[in-house]
């Protein structure tokens, strides 16, 4: 297949120190964006559903999507995603990994001053993981990953595909710590 577009991406992935196993039960919370200085602009927010499960839930626009995208990208690759009244009855600490994930939107590049600057944009994405305690102490995490991916594109009618497939793409590198750049082919 002739790829229809494609974008630079910039990538870093790093594992705590020591960690050397991921548990393969996750939990994914909805995406949050963030600020221009990385600091999020929504909160999550929370609802009780018709059976009484918690449900979790982000104002941005990408929020939801991006989690169903992860969580079926974790199961392809063999983690067990679970709903978070598993987390919340996990009998073992530090069981489960917490995946949270965050996104910036498209703002037009800095990194090609020659550029048309309606046709050059970046956007970043992050993927961080961490497990806790059966209280689920958030002072007693445990950290395990950071993956995050600057990417550049030409259009910014392509940021949600961009900002989606990013997400998706740095799951393909768990358990990794590096630093790299190559070209993404999208071929939808």
């Amino acid at each position: 297949m002739i790829p229809k577009w494609s974008f630079l991406a910039k990538a870093h992935a790093s594992v705590a120190d020591g960690r050397k196993e991921i548990p393969s039960q996750v939990y994914v919370f909805p995406a949050l964006r963030l600020d221009s200085q990385g600091q999020p602009i929504d909160v999550l927010s929370y609802r009780v559903d018709d059976t009484g499960a918690l449900k979790w839930n982000s104002a941005a626009p990408l929020g939801a999507e991006l989690k169903t995208i992860v969580e079926k990208r974790l199961a392809q690759i063999g983690f067990q995603v679970l709903p978070f009244t598993a987390l919340t009855e996990s009998s073992k600490d530090h069981s489960v990994t917490v995946f949270n994930l965050y996104y910036r939107e498209a703002s037009p590049s800095s990194d090609n001053p020659g550029a048309d600057p309606e046709l050059t944009w970046t956007t970043f994405a992050r993927v961080s993981a961490a497990t806790f305690p059966q209280d689920l102490d958030p002072n007693r995490k445990l950290d395990l990953i950071n993956q995050e991916v600057v990417t550049l594109f030409n259009g910014r009618e392509k940021e949600a595909s961009v900002v989606k497939r990013s997400s998706e793409y740095l799951l393909d590198f768990i358990g990794a710590s590096r630093d790299w750049s190559e070209s993404i082919n999208l071929l939808q």
